[in-house]
């Protein structure tokens, strides 16, 4: 169904955050840019890190004696992983919260491939890089938009929105 690769579909203007930043900083980032992930780069744009929305979810937040019920029945989550969330939480700065294993696939990767290890890892985005710069991101959104428009053609010309009104 998807032929294209990663530099057809991803994002060029990325939001970034230096690996020195505060997590205000990232947050702050974050909400005004309506991101929910940052790549963290170093002084030459080459990426180091990751920064999700989960990292910074129990930002605040004092640590729960028991875990609070799921509506849909009782998850059990590990206790390691509500640990590390926490952890990540108190941290000062984005290198101590971010995710160093990252993710990362060239401009020419298939779009298939991406979606493939964004399943298989459970991530939401992955950095595209050249050499060790950041050139784009790819999300999950980017790649179920270039499926809509394999199905539907593509998107009208002009900049405007369309209405459907039903």
């Amino acid at each position: 169904m998807l032929t294209q690769c990663a530099k057809d579909i991803m994002t060029v203007d990325v939001v970034t955050v230096k690996r020195g930043a505060s997590m205000d900083e990232a947050l702050r980032l974050m909400a005004e840019h309506h991101v929910s992930g940052l790549p963290v780069v170093d002084q030459d744009g080459c990426v180091e890190g990751i920064i999700t929305e989960s990292d910074v979810l129990l930002k605040g937040q004092a640590r729960m004696s028991r875990p609070p019920r799921a509506l849909a029945g009782d998850w059990q989550v590990p206790d390691s992983i509500v640990d590390e969330a926490y952890r990540k939480a108190s941290a000062d700065t984005v290198e101590e919260a971010m995710s160093s294993k990252v993710v990362t696939f060239g401009e020419d990767s298939a779009i298939t491939d991406i979606a493939r290890v964004m399943i298989e890892k459970q991530i939401n985005r992955v950095p595209i890089i050249r050499d060790c710069k950041l050139v784009g991101i790819v999300s999950r959104r980017d790649i179920v938009r270039a499926m809509a428009r394999a199905v539907t053609g593509p998107a009208p010309s002009n900049k405007k929105q369309r209405r459907i009104n039903l």
